[in-house]
């Protein structure tokens, strides 16, 4: 199982990466579960937007903004997990010094 430190709310932007757990992991087993993570905060987000959108209509009102900030999350974060899902041919099984080593750069120049 995946455990790391996540959001309890579905409605805030989750940044896991999984690069330092990537070349030791059973890729099946952590790519599942992070989909899997994902998928059912994506769903929860659509239906409170779904929920939004047709109180909205009843109201004979529509938030365009509103809208258009769901959708444009909902696209940041599919596209970050699209980043994280790596072809396991890519995946250099074992390799975990060197993801340290860059992790260890960026922060400094952060």
């Amino acid at each position: 199982m995946v455990t790391s430190f996540r959001p309890r709310s579905p409605r805030i932007w989750d940044d896991t990466v999984l690069n330092t757990v990537r070349p030791i992991s059973n890729l099946s087993d952590l790519y599942g579960q992070t989909v899997e993570y994902q998928l059912e905060n994506a769903e929860s987000r659509i239906r409170h937007m779904l929920r939004n959108v047709r109180d909205s209509m009843k109201a004979g009102a529509t938030d365009v903004q509103s809208i258009k900030s769901f959708l444009d999350f909902e696209i940041k974060t599919l596209s970050h997990l699209n980043k994280e899902i790596v072809d396991e041919s890519l995946v250099q099984k074992g390799r975990l010094a060197e993801v340290c080593e860059e992790a260890a750069k960026r922060k400094k120049t952060v």
